[in-house]
Parts: C-alpha cells; sequence; structure tokens
C-alpha cells in the first residue's frame, strides 16, 4: 500500500521541510523558543524552516549534523512532527515510499516536568525509562507491546484510573491508558551525562497526559475532573522497579511510534513542581540549560556508538 504522505511543492505538509533539511540526529523541544536555545549550542547553522506552530532548525554540532524541532505542546503535534520528520528523513517524496536502508533517526526529547512523587524535589532531572499514555493518540498505532512491563504497567494504570474515578461518571472505564519504552541505551547515555556533569536526576516512568489542567489532576473551579486525584493515585504505581516520576504531555507516544520504528528514542525533563503544590512553578531556566548540554553530550555519544557499530 502507498503511504499516504502529504507533500506540498517538495515539503511535507506542516513542517514544511524539504529532502535534505533534516539531520539524523534530533532534538524534540515543546516549546519553539526553546529550540532556539538548543540552537544556539550549534557551532553552525545550515537552515530554519518556520511553519504553522512548528519551527525546525538544522545545523552542526561538534562535527555531527542535528536538527532541533519546536513541535508545540501535546501528543497530537508530536504525532504530525514525528510521523512528518520519518517522512522526510526516509521516504521518496516521488514515489512515497520508504528508501530501504536508511538508518533510523535518534531522537531526544528535552522537555518540562511535573513532579509525581512528594519526595522529588523541583530541579530534579528525569530521564524517562518508559512511557504512559493518558491520552488516545497512541491508541490509533496498534503496535504490539515493546515487552512485559509495557502490558503491566497497562493493566496497572487501568486499574488504578477506573478506581479512581467516580462511580456514577460518565466516562468511568473510558479511559485507556497504554504504554511504551524508552531505548534503554538512549536513557543510559542521558542518565550517564548526567552523572558526570553530578545533577541530581532519577530515571523511571513518564506519564503523559492530553492536557495541562483537568487531565493532569489541576482542579479548576466551574469544571469537574473525571480523575479528580489523577496524580496522586498514579504515584502508587509501581512495575518492577519502574516507578511514575513526573508527568508531561509528549513523551507516551513519541516512544510508541518511534520504538516500532526502531529509533533510538528517549527523554530528559527537569521536574519543575511538586504534586503538593502543583501551582507553584520552579524557575527551570537554568535547569534547561544542563538539560539541553545533558542530551547534546548524549546525543554525540549515541552517534559515536553507532557509527563505530558500521
Amino acid at each position: 500500500m502507498t503511504s499516504e504522505i502529504v507533500v506540498k511543492n517538495g515539503k511535507v505538509l506542516h513542517l514544511g521541510l524539504a529532502k535534505g533539511q533534516l539531520a539524523g540526529n534530533v532534538f524534540l523541544v515543546g516549546d519553539p523558543a526553546r529550540a532556539i536555545r538548543v540552537a544556539k549550542r550549534f557551532d553552525s547553522i545550515l537552515c530554519e524552516v518556520r511553519n504553522r506552530e512548528y519551527v525546525t532548525i538544522t545545523g552542526r554540532f561538534n562535527g555531527m549534523p542535528v536538527s532541533v524541532i519546536g513541535t508545540g505542546i501535546g501528543v497530537d503535534n508530536v504525532e504530525i512532527a514525528l510521523v512528518e520528520a520519518y517522512a522526510v528523513h526516509a521516504f521518496d517524496f516521488d514515489k512515497s515510499e520508504y528508501q530501504s536502508g536508511t538508518p533510523p533517526l535518534k531522537l531526544i526529547r528535552i522537555g518540562t516536568s511535573a513532579g509525581v512523587q512528594e519526595d522529588i524535589e523541583p530541579g530534579t532531572m528525569a530521564i524517562s525509562t518508559y512511557g504512559l499514555g493518558l491520552d488516545n493518540a497512541g491508541l490509533y498505532y496498534d503496535h504490539p507491546p515493546a515487552d512485559k512491563v509495557v502490558t503491566s504497567i497497562e493493566e496497572q494504570a487501568f486499574k488504578i484510573v477506573v478506581s479512581a474515578t467516580p462511580s456514577g461518571s460518565r466516562f468511568r472505564e473510558k479511559i485507556i491508558p497504554y504504554a511504551s519504552k524508552a531505548s534503554p541505551d538512549v536513557a543510559a547515555e542521558l542518565a550517564n551525562h548526567a552523572a558526570i556533569l553530578n545533577v541530581e536526576y532519577v530515571t523511571g516512568i513518564t506519564a503523559a497526559t492530553p492536557g495541562f489542567y483537568g487531565p493532569s489532576g489541576r482542579h479548576i473551579e466551574g469544571l469537574a475532573n473525571t480523575v479528580p486525584s489523577i496524580k496522586t493515585q498514579l504515584a502508587a504505581l509501581q512495575v518492577r522497579q519502574h516507578k511514575i516520576v513526573n508527568m508531561e504531555m509528549e513523551s507516551s507516544l513519541l516512544f510508541h511510534i518511534a520504538g516500532h520504528l526502531g529509533c533510538p528514542v528517549g527523554t530528559i525533563c527537569p521536574i519543575i513542581s511538586k504534586p503538593s503544590s502543583s501551582t507553584v512553578i520552579f524557575d527551570y531556566t537554568a535547569s534547561i540549560e544542563i538539560a539541553i548540554d545533558i542530551a547534546l553530550s548524549a546525543m554525540c555519544q549515541l552517534n559515536k556508538a553507532s557509527e563505530m557499530s558500521r
């Protein structure tokens, strides 16, 4: 079946990228302004493309071709960005066909996140081992679970969400969580470089929601949350050594799709708030710069490792 990649004037529809405008080593950030902060670290800039809410900057860092994509907030934006990045990198636009032998993209998300565990202080780096999707975007890609941990996370999360939903709720048992896995080698490199820089970090499951307020457990007068205490309830989830350490809005689908495509993928997010005080946001300017340091160093090491294995 021919892939239905939407290309207009030689460019993918939403990212606005033409062939050759995306490197194989990609950083993903939600905030377009953060894309500019990442690109300031590049040694040179080859191109900058802005289209709709997306901004992509491609250049070189330590001799390595790199790109950063500002996706905007949410799994829906990530879905578009990731699929179109995959198309730009690996497809023949004229034939709408995958070009066999194309090496996979390497992907590291640099984000921000809310804390889920009360004993983890804001400013700590959260490095994802797995993702838990409370959105439904991942359900539209019917890929098999990466391992048994993924299945166990899904089973536990479903039970927790149902139990935390009031019995008379219209949507009880209709929120179906899915889980996904970050690449162990990417998570390991991120943790390794955090340790080298002597930065406080934790590893664990990153929960991703489809919204900042109700879906993330924030109460707004006049609105009724389907799962009133979702953050507190999910804090109890643990599968083997993996527990939920943070909550954001992108990584679940990122891991789900990238993992199936064979792309090394990971996420690093400073934790910027505690669950008991979710309206108090830590000044994370310096933490973002540290996260960028860690991600750049990890990507360099991953790039060296892949070159040595060829």
